[in-house]
Protein backbone atom coordinates (compact mmCIF):
# COMPACT_ATOMS: atom_id res chain seq x y z
CA UNK A 1 0.00 0.00 0.00
CA UNK A 2 1.39 3.36 -0.95
CA UNK A 3 1.63 6.22 1.52
CA UNK A 4 -1.10 8.01 -0.21
CA UNK A 5 -3.30 5.22 -0.04
CA UNK A 6 -2.78 5.01 3.62
CA UNK A 7 -2.79 8.73 3.95
CA UNK A 8 -6.16 8.17 2.18
CA UNK A 9 -7.45 4.88 5.06
CA UNK A 10 -6.49 7.53 7.75
CA UNK A 11 -8.95 10.29 6.73
CA UNK A 12 -11.87 7.46 6.33
CA UNK A 13 -11.28 5.61 9.53
CA UNK A 14 -10.13 8.36 12.14
CA UNK A 15 -13.61 10.69 11.78
CA UNK A 16 -15.47 7.08 12.30
CA UNK A 17 -13.32 6.09 15.51
CA UNK A 18 -14.40 10.22 16.91
CA UNK A 19 -17.75 10.05 15.76
CA UNK A 20 -18.46 6.42 17.60
CA UNK A 21 -16.39 7.36 20.87
CA UNK A 22 -18.47 10.90 20.61
CA UNK A 23 -22.29 8.81 20.12
CA UNK A 24 -21.25 6.24 22.62
CA UNK A 25 -21.50 9.28 25.07
CA UNK A 26 -24.12 10.80 23.84
CA UNK A 27 -25.69 7.20 24.72
CA UNK A 28 -24.68 7.11 28.17
CA UNK A 29 -25.87 10.68 28.79
CA UNK A 30 -28.89 9.81 27.41
CA UNK A 31 -29.34 6.76 29.79
CA UNK A 32 -29.28 8.93 33.11
CA UNK A 33 -31.11 11.96 31.51
CA UNK A 34 -34.34 10.15 29.83
CA UNK A 35 -35.19 8.89 33.15
CA UNK A 36 -35.29 12.21 35.07
CA UNK A 37 -37.09 13.52 31.69
CA UNK A 38 -40.18 11.25 31.45
CA UNK A 39 -40.75 11.03 34.93
CA UNK A 40 -41.00 14.83 34.75
CA UNK A 41 -43.31 15.06 31.93
CA UNK A 42 -45.80 12.66 32.83
CA UNK A 43 -46.03 14.06 36.44
CA UNK A 44 -45.48 10.80 38.13
CA UNK A 45 -43.61 13.16 40.44
CA UNK A 46 -45.62 15.77 41.36
CA UNK A 47 -47.13 15.33 44.88
CA UNK A 48 -44.98 12.87 45.89
CA UNK A 49 -42.48 12.47 48.59
CA UNK A 50 -38.99 13.30 48.39
CA UNK A 51 -37.65 9.98 48.83
CA UNK A 52 -40.38 8.29 46.78
CA UNK A 53 -39.05 10.97 43.85
CA UNK A 54 -35.75 9.59 44.58
CA UNK A 55 -36.53 6.02 44.83
CA UNK A 56 -38.12 6.65 41.58
CA UNK A 57 -35.61 8.24 40.04
CA UNK A 58 -33.00 5.63 40.97
CA UNK A 59 -34.71 2.62 39.93
CA UNK A 60 -35.17 4.17 36.32
CA UNK A 61 -31.84 5.51 35.95
CA UNK A 62 -30.49 2.22 36.93
CA UNK A 63 -32.21 0.42 34.06
CA UNK A 64 -31.55 2.50 31.60
CA UNK A 65 -27.67 1.93 33.30
CA UNK A 66 -27.85 -1.85 33.29
CA UNK A 67 -28.79 -1.69 29.08
CA UNK A 68 -26.48 0.27 28.56
CA UNK A 69 -23.90 -2.44 30.16
CA UNK A 70 -25.72 -5.52 28.48
CA UNK A 71 -25.17 -3.60 24.83
CA UNK A 72 -21.06 -3.26 25.52
CA UNK A 73 -19.88 -7.06 25.65
CA UNK A 74 -22.92 -8.24 22.91
CA UNK A 75 -20.16 -8.14 20.02
CA UNK A 76 -21.14 -5.49 18.13
CA UNK A 77 -18.56 -5.38 15.79
CA UNK A 78 -19.17 -1.04 15.69
CA UNK A 79 -18.43 -1.06 19.02
CA UNK A 80 -15.61 -3.85 19.61
CA UNK A 81 -13.26 -2.05 16.56
CA UNK A 82 -14.64 1.43 16.73
CA UNK A 83 -14.26 1.92 20.35
CA UNK A 84 -11.19 -0.75 21.04
CA UNK A 85 -11.98 -4.12 23.29
CA UNK A 86 -10.42 -2.64 26.21
CA UNK A 87 -12.32 0.46 26.41
CA UNK A 88 -15.59 -1.29 25.70
CA UNK A 89 -14.49 -3.72 28.70
CA UNK A 90 -13.66 -0.44 31.32
CA UNK A 91 -17.00 1.38 30.57
CA UNK A 92 -18.76 -2.04 30.76
CA UNK A 93 -17.38 -2.75 34.30
CA UNK A 94 -17.28 1.05 35.11
CA UNK A 95 -21.37 1.43 34.12
CA UNK A 96 -21.96 -2.02 35.95
CA UNK A 97 -20.74 -0.41 39.41
CA UNK A 98 -22.44 2.43 38.67
CA UNK A 99 -25.57 0.69 38.18
CA UNK A 100 -24.78 -1.31 41.55
CA UNK A 101 -24.34 1.92 43.34
CA UNK A 102 -27.77 3.34 41.96
CA UNK A 103 -29.64 -0.10 42.75
CA UNK A 104 -28.97 0.16 46.34
CA UNK A 105 -29.51 3.85 46.55
CA UNK A 106 -32.98 2.72 44.97
CA UNK A 107 -33.49 -0.34 47.47
CA UNK A 108 -32.22 2.76 50.52
CA UNK A 109 -35.25 5.07 49.66
CA UNK A 110 -37.58 2.26 48.65
CA UNK A 111 -37.46 1.03 52.19
CA UNK A 112 -37.25 4.25 53.86
CA UNK A 113 -40.42 6.03 52.01
CA UNK A 114 -42.44 2.62 52.61
CA UNK A 115 -44.55 3.03 55.27
CA UNK A 116 -43.56 -1.11 55.84
CA UNK A 117 -39.88 -0.07 56.43
CA UNK A 118 -37.32 -2.80 56.35
CA UNK A 119 -40.28 -5.56 56.55
CA UNK A 120 -40.80 -4.33 52.82
CA UNK A 121 -38.37 -6.79 52.30
CA UNK A 122 -39.79 -9.42 54.58
CA UNK A 123 -40.06 -12.20 51.45
CA UNK A 124 -42.99 -14.19 53.36
CA UNK A 125 -45.67 -12.30 52.16
CA UNK A 126 -43.88 -9.92 49.60
CA UNK A 127 -45.21 -9.53 46.40
CA UNK A 128 -43.66 -11.17 43.18
CA UNK A 129 -41.77 -7.63 42.38
CA UNK A 130 -40.54 -7.52 45.55
CA UNK A 131 -38.80 -11.10 45.04
CA UNK A 132 -37.57 -9.75 41.55
CA UNK A 133 -36.39 -7.14 42.85
CA UNK A 134 -34.13 -8.54 45.39
CA UNK A 135 -33.24 -11.26 42.98
CA UNK A 136 -31.77 -8.63 40.66
CA UNK A 137 -30.13 -6.45 43.49
CA UNK A 138 -28.38 -10.14 44.66
CA UNK A 139 -27.28 -11.33 41.38
CA UNK A 140 -26.27 -7.53 40.55
CA UNK A 141 -23.94 -7.92 43.65
CA UNK A 142 -22.41 -11.38 42.96
CA UNK A 143 -21.63 -10.38 39.62
CA UNK A 144 -19.98 -6.96 40.65
CA UNK A 145 -18.26 -9.20 43.18
CA UNK A 146 -16.67 -11.76 40.88
CA UNK A 147 -15.48 -9.42 38.69
CA UNK A 148 -13.87 -7.29 41.00
CA UNK A 149 -12.07 -10.48 42.92
CA UNK A 150 -11.53 -12.30 39.33
CA UNK A 151 -7.84 -11.35 39.43
CA UNK A 152 -6.98 -12.32 43.06
CA UNK A 153 -9.04 -15.86 42.43
CA UNK A 154 -7.73 -16.64 38.90
CA UNK A 155 -10.86 -18.90 38.42
CA UNK A 156 -10.89 -20.83 34.93
CA UNK A 157 -11.99 -18.84 31.83
CA UNK A 158 -14.79 -21.04 30.72
CA UNK A 159 -16.40 -21.03 34.11
CA UNK A 160 -16.01 -17.46 34.76
CA UNK A 161 -17.33 -16.36 31.49
CA UNK A 162 -20.48 -18.77 32.36
CA UNK A 163 -21.32 -17.59 35.95
CA UNK A 164 -21.01 -14.21 34.16
CA UNK A 165 -23.05 -14.73 31.13
CA UNK A 166 -26.09 -16.69 33.63
CA UNK A 167 -25.70 -13.59 36.29
CA UNK A 168 -26.36 -11.00 33.26
CA UNK A 169 -29.59 -12.29 32.18
CA UNK A 170 -30.63 -13.13 34.96
CA UNK A 171 -30.34 -9.26 36.56
CA UNK A 172 -32.02 -7.87 32.95
CA UNK A 173 -34.80 -9.87 33.29
CA UNK A 174 -35.74 -10.35 36.55
CA UNK A 175 -35.53 -6.03 36.70
CA UNK A 176 -37.93 -5.88 33.48
CA UNK A 177 -40.04 -8.53 35.53
CA UNK A 178 -39.82 -5.58 38.25
CA UNK A 179 -40.16 -2.67 36.85
CA UNK A 180 -43.19 -4.20 34.95
CA UNK A 181 -45.24 -4.91 37.77
CA UNK A 182 -44.57 -1.66 39.35
CA UNK A 183 -48.16 -0.11 38.36
CA UNK A 184 -47.17 3.18 39.18
CA UNK A 185 -44.85 3.42 36.63
CA UNK A 186 -46.21 1.37 33.82
CA UNK A 187 -49.63 2.89 33.44
CA UNK A 188 -47.95 5.99 32.29
CA UNK A 189 -47.73 5.88 28.47
CA UNK A 190 -44.82 7.87 27.61
CA UNK A 191 -42.91 5.66 30.50
CA UNK A 192 -44.24 2.31 28.95
CA UNK A 193 -42.67 3.64 25.81
CA UNK A 194 -39.54 3.90 26.96
CA UNK A 195 -39.48 0.60 29.10
CA UNK A 196 -40.77 -1.10 26.12
CA UNK A 197 -37.83 0.42 23.55
CA UNK A 198 -35.30 -0.70 26.28
CA UNK A 199 -36.74 -4.40 25.97
CA UNK A 200 -36.71 -4.10 22.62
CA UNK A 201 -32.98 -3.24 22.96
CA UNK A 202 -32.25 -6.31 24.99
CA UNK A 203 -34.47 -8.99 22.76
CA UNK A 204 -32.27 -7.51 19.72
CA UNK A 205 -28.55 -7.58 21.23
CA UNK A 206 -29.82 -11.23 22.72
CA UNK A 207 -30.89 -11.95 19.59
CA UNK A 208 -27.92 -11.19 17.55
CA UNK A 209 -24.93 -12.14 20.22
CA UNK A 210 -26.84 -15.70 20.47
CA UNK A 211 -28.38 -16.30 16.64
CA UNK A 212 -27.33 -14.35 13.86
CA UNK A 213 -24.02 -13.87 14.79
CA UNK A 214 -23.58 -17.50 14.99
CA UNK A 215 -25.22 -18.43 12.17
CA UNK A 216 -22.95 -15.99 10.04
CA UNK A 217 -20.24 -17.70 11.67
CA UNK A 218 -21.62 -20.90 10.28
CA UNK A 219 -21.71 -19.07 6.79
CA UNK A 220 -17.66 -18.19 7.52
CA UNK A 221 -16.26 -21.47 8.82
CA UNK A 222 -12.90 -22.44 8.74
CA UNK A 223 -10.69 -25.68 8.90
CA UNK A 224 -7.78 -26.28 9.94
CA UNK A 225 -4.98 -26.70 7.54
CA UNK A 226 -2.01 -26.91 9.59
CA UNK A 227 -0.65 -27.28 12.75
CA UNK A 228 3.20 -26.10 13.96
CA UNK A 229 4.86 -26.89 16.97
CA UNK A 230 7.00 -24.64 18.46
CA UNK A 231 9.72 -25.37 20.63
CA UNK A 232 8.67 -22.97 23.57
CA UNK A 233 5.46 -25.05 23.60
CA UNK A 234 3.17 -23.18 21.74
CA UNK A 235 1.55 -24.24 18.70
CA UNK A 236 0.73 -21.88 15.39
CA UNK A 237 -3.00 -22.56 14.10
CA UNK A 238 -3.10 -22.49 10.50
CA UNK A 239 -6.62 -21.99 8.92
CA UNK A 240 -8.69 -21.66 5.70
CA UNK A 241 -11.82 -20.72 4.95
CA UNK A 242 -14.40 -23.14 3.86
CA UNK A 243 -15.95 -22.65 0.61
CA UNK A 244 -16.10 -18.84 1.31
CA UNK A 245 -13.50 -15.68 0.49
CA UNK A 246 -12.66 -15.13 4.26
CA UNK A 247 -13.79 -12.82 6.61
CA UNK A 248 -11.71 -9.34 6.42
CA UNK A 249 -9.91 -7.98 8.97
CA UNK A 250 -7.24 -5.43 9.90
CA UNK A 251 -3.76 -6.61 11.18
CA UNK A 252 -3.94 -6.57 15.21
CA UNK A 253 -7.45 -7.49 15.46
CA UNK A 254 -8.36 -10.81 17.51
CA UNK A 255 -11.04 -13.57 17.52
CA UNK A 256 -13.31 -15.68 19.51
CA UNK A 257 -11.53 -19.44 18.30
CA UNK A 258 -15.03 -21.86 18.43
CA UNK A 259 -14.03 -25.73 17.81
CA UNK A 260 -16.92 -28.20 17.70
CA UNK A 261 -19.49 -29.48 15.56
CA UNK A 262 -21.59 -26.08 15.67
CA UNK A 263 -21.12 -22.30 15.95
CA UNK A 264 -23.88 -22.42 18.66
CA UNK A 265 -21.61 -23.79 21.36
CA UNK A 266 -20.87 -21.95 24.48
CA UNK A 267 -17.27 -22.78 25.14
CA UNK A 268 -14.98 -19.92 23.22
CA UNK A 269 -11.27 -18.37 23.52
CA UNK A 270 -10.15 -15.18 22.13
CA UNK A 271 -6.85 -15.29 20.00
CA UNK A 272 -4.94 -12.72 18.03
CA UNK A 273 -4.60 -13.20 14.65
CA UNK A 274 -1.07 -13.39 13.47
CA UNK A 275 -1.35 -13.61 9.59
CA UNK A 276 -1.50 -10.98 7.51
CA UNK A 277 -4.39 -8.96 6.71
CA UNK A 278 -4.02 -9.57 2.79
CA UNK A 279 -5.61 -12.91 2.79
CA UNK A 280 -8.62 -12.79 4.56
CA UNK A 281 -9.10 -16.57 2.94
CA UNK A 282 -5.85 -17.89 5.38
CA UNK A 283 -5.69 -17.07 9.35
CA UNK A 284 -2.96 -18.15 11.61
CA UNK A 285 -2.94 -17.85 15.27
CA UNK A 286 -0.11 -18.75 17.38
CA UNK A 287 -1.23 -19.96 21.16
CA UNK A 288 1.50 -20.21 24.19
CA UNK A 289 0.52 -23.63 26.13
CA UNK A 290 -1.08 -22.07 29.01
CA UNK A 291 -2.41 -24.97 30.81
CA UNK A 292 -6.51 -24.97 29.76
CA UNK A 293 -7.61 -24.93 26.79
CA UNK A 294 -4.90 -23.50 24.60
CA UNK A 295 -3.18 -27.07 25.88
CA UNK A 296 -5.49 -28.74 23.63
CA UNK A 297 -5.03 -26.92 20.37
CA UNK A 298 -1.87 -29.35 19.56
CA UNK A 299 -3.58 -31.83 19.62
CA UNK A 300 -6.12 -30.94 16.96
CA UNK A 301 -5.92 -32.83 13.30
CA UNK A 302 -5.95 -31.05 10.07
CA UNK A 303 -9.24 -30.88 8.30
CA UNK A 304 -11.57 -30.43 11.39
CA UNK A 305 -14.03 -27.08 11.23
CA UNK A 306 -13.99 -24.17 13.21
CA UNK A 307 -15.91 -21.36 13.58
CA UNK A 308 -14.60 -17.50 14.44
CA UNK A 309 -16.30 -14.63 15.87
CA UNK A 310 -14.71 -11.55 14.66
CA UNK A 311 -12.68 -9.69 14.21
CA UNK A 312 -12.76 -7.43 16.75
CA UNK A 313 -10.59 -4.65 18.53
CA UNK A 314 -9.07 -1.30 17.21
CA UNK A 315 -5.13 -1.97 18.17
CA UNK A 316 -4.31 -1.97 14.87
CA UNK A 317 -2.07 0.26 12.25
CA UNK A 318 -4.76 1.00 10.15
CA UNK A 319 -6.31 4.31 10.32
CA UNK A 320 -3.37 6.73 11.70
CA UNK A 321 -1.46 9.27 9.81
CA UNK A 322 1.70 7.58 11.12
CA UNK A 323 5.45 8.40 10.01
CA UNK A 324 6.93 5.57 11.82
CA UNK A 325 5.47 3.15 14.07
CA UNK A 326 6.77 1.36 17.26
CA UNK A 327 5.45 -2.12 18.38
CA UNK A 328 5.97 -3.54 21.83
CA UNK A 329 5.31 -7.33 22.40
CA UNK A 330 5.76 -8.94 25.96
CA UNK A 331 5.78 -12.75 25.37
CA UNK A 332 2.65 -13.48 23.68
CA UNK A 333 1.93 -10.31 23.17
CA UNK A 334 3.95 -10.47 19.65
CA UNK A 335 1.02 -11.66 17.90
CA UNK A 336 -0.56 -8.53 16.87
CA UNK A 337 2.54 -6.88 16.42
CA UNK A 338 3.01 -10.27 13.42
CA UNK A 339 -0.14 -9.56 11.86
CA UNK A 340 1.09 -6.08 11.23
CA UNK A 341 4.79 -6.57 10.09
CA UNK A 342 3.36 -9.22 7.44
CA UNK A 343 0.73 -7.13 6.51
CA UNK A 344 3.03 -4.07 6.11
CA UNK A 345 5.23 -5.92 4.33
CA UNK A 346 2.77 -7.43 1.87
CA UNK A 347 1.43 -3.61 1.47
CA UNK A 348 5.23 -2.43 0.23
CA UNK A 349 5.11 0.08 3.21
CA UNK A 350 7.92 2.08 3.18
CA UNK A 351 7.60 3.74 7.16
CA UNK A 352 10.64 3.13 9.28
CA UNK A 353 9.27 0.02 12.16
CA UNK A 354 11.03 -0.54 15.09
CA UNK A 355 9.85 -3.53 16.98
CA UNK A 356 10.81 -4.50 20.63
CA UNK A 357 10.56 -8.05 21.70
CA UNK A 358 10.45 -8.59 25.67
CA UNK A 359 10.84 -12.02 27.41
CA UNK A 360 11.76 -14.10 30.47
CA UNK A 361 14.15 -15.97 28.39
CA UNK A 362 15.15 -17.22 24.72
CA UNK A 363 12.46 -19.42 24.59
CA UNK A 364 9.49 -16.58 24.95
CA UNK A 365 10.52 -15.28 21.44
CA UNK A 366 8.44 -16.18 19.04
CA UNK A 367 8.93 -13.86 16.50
CA UNK A 368 12.28 -15.30 15.30
CA UNK A 369 11.08 -17.66 12.71
CA UNK A 370 8.18 -15.97 11.58
CA UNK A 371 9.75 -12.79 11.18
CA UNK A 372 12.50 -14.43 8.02
CA UNK A 373 12.70 -12.55 5.24
CA UNK A 374 10.19 -9.76 6.45
CA UNK A 375 13.98 -7.53 7.21
CA UNK A 376 14.61 -7.44 3.55
CA UNK A 377 10.63 -6.25 3.08
CA UNK A 378 10.54 -3.46 5.31
CA UNK A 379 12.65 -1.03 7.05
CA UNK A 380 12.42 -3.10 10.22
CA UNK A 381 14.89 -2.90 13.69
CA UNK A 382 13.74 -5.38 15.89
CA UNK A 383 15.64 -5.45 19.23
CA UNK A 384 15.47 -8.36 21.40
CA UNK A 385 15.24 -7.96 25.38
CA UNK A 386 15.36 -10.90 27.78
CA UNK A 387 15.49 -11.28 31.70
CA UNK A 388 17.42 -14.28 31.75
CA UNK A 389 19.30 -14.51 28.93
CA UNK A 390 21.96 -17.44 27.66
CA UNK A 391 25.51 -16.74 28.11
CA UNK A 392 26.26 -16.02 24.26
CA UNK A 393 23.56 -13.12 24.23
CA UNK A 394 24.29 -10.28 22.31
CA UNK A 395 20.66 -8.37 22.53
CA UNK A 396 19.74 -6.49 25.47
CA UNK A 397 19.42 -7.32 28.62
CA UNK A 398 16.87 -6.65 31.60
CA UNK A 399 13.43 -4.66 31.07
CA UNK A 400 12.36 -2.31 28.61
CA UNK A 401 14.04 1.19 29.98
CA UNK A 402 13.83 4.55 28.98
CA UNK A 403 17.51 4.64 28.11
CA UNK A 404 16.59 1.43 25.64
CA UNK A 405 13.56 3.01 23.79
CA UNK A 406 16.15 6.36 23.53
CA UNK A 407 18.72 4.17 21.96
CA UNK A 408 16.30 2.49 19.39
CA UNK A 409 13.65 4.51 18.87
CA UNK A 410 13.40 6.95 14.82
CA UNK A 411 15.64 9.45 15.60
CA UNK A 412 14.33 12.29 13.28
CA UNK A 413 12.72 14.81 15.20
CA UNK A 414 9.25 15.89 14.88
CA UNK A 415 8.50 12.81 13.48
CA UNK A 416 4.92 11.68 13.90
CA UNK A 417 5.19 7.85 15.71
CA UNK A 418 1.98 5.81 16.69
CA UNK A 419 3.16 3.29 19.47
CA UNK A 420 1.59 -0.26 20.03
CA UNK A 421 2.05 -2.32 22.99
CA UNK A 422 0.61 -5.61 23.75
CA UNK A 423 1.73 -7.77 26.71
CA UNK A 424 0.83 -8.45 30.60
CA UNK A 425 -0.65 -5.71 32.21
CA UNK A 426 2.17 -4.25 34.73
CA UNK A 427 4.29 -4.90 31.53
CA UNK A 428 1.97 -2.17 29.36
CA UNK A 429 1.26 -0.01 32.34
CA UNK A 430 5.47 0.10 33.17
CA UNK A 431 6.14 0.77 29.47
CA UNK A 432 2.96 3.45 29.07
CA UNK A 433 4.66 5.71 31.86
CA UNK A 434 8.25 5.10 30.15
CA UNK A 435 6.53 6.47 26.95
CA UNK A 436 4.59 9.31 28.43
CA UNK A 437 8.02 10.69 30.53
CA UNK A 438 9.90 10.83 27.25
CA UNK A 439 6.81 13.37 25.98
CA UNK A 440 4.73 11.00 23.99
CA UNK A 441 1.19 12.29 23.91
CA UNK A 442 -1.39 9.57 25.31
CA UNK A 443 -3.36 9.64 21.96
CA UNK A 444 0.10 7.70 19.84
CA UNK A 445 0.27 5.20 22.63
CA UNK A 446 -2.14 2.18 21.69
CA UNK A 447 -2.61 -0.72 24.10
CA UNK A 448 -3.76 -3.77 24.16
CA UNK A 449 -3.85 -6.67 27.62
CA UNK A 450 -4.09 -9.52 27.96
CA UNK A 451 -7.67 -9.76 30.10
CA UNK A 452 -10.78 -11.56 30.11
CA UNK A 453 -13.59 -10.17 27.19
Amino acid sequence: MSQKATTSLNRRVLPRRRLASFGWAVVVLLALATPIVLLERTGVLSGLPFLHVLSLATGLIAVSLLVAAFLLPSRVRTLTTQLGIERVLRTHRALAIGAGIVVLAHLVFAVAHSPKGLALLDLRDAPPRVWFALTATVSLVAIVWLAWTRRRRRPRYEGWRLSHVILANVIVLATALHVWLLDDLVNHAIVLAWFLLLTAVVVGLWVYRWWWRPRRQRQNAYLIDDIHQHADGSATLVLHADGHEGVPFRPGQFAFLKIGASPHVFEEHPFTIASAATEPWRKEFTIKALGDFSELVGGMRAGRRVYLDGPHGSFTVDGLASEAIVLIGGGVGITPMLSMVRTLAERRDNRPIVLFVAGRTADDLLHRERLDGLTHDLDLHVVEILEEPPESWDGEVGWLTRAMLKRHLPVRRRLRVDYFICGPGPMVAAVTRTLEGLGVRNSRIHTELFDVV
